[in-house]
């Protein structure tokens, strides 16, 4: 059996320290699929300085699906 995977999204969760035990998420859907990690993390630079919220986590999530073909025998 031959399994595919193909990329379907990636979305972006950062989250902002606000201070005094406080924190925001924000999410950000429509990734590019050749986003790398460096990209990603320079972008979550950047939101950091435009909002002025200290980021302090970023997470990924990539949604594959998987097919499956029959083994061709020869």
């Amino acid at each position: 059996m031959t399994v595919k995977a193909e990329w379907k999204k990636t979305g972006i969760y950062l989250e902002h320290d606000l201070g005094e035990g406080k924190t925001r998420r924000r999410t950000f859907n429509g990734v590019n699929a050749s986003a790398t990690d460096d990209k990603i993390a320079e972008f979550a630079e950047i939101i950091g300085k435009l909002t002025g919220e200290n980021v302090v986590k970023i997470k990924v999530t990539r949604t594959e699906e998987l097919s499956a073909s029959p083994a061709v025998s020869e």
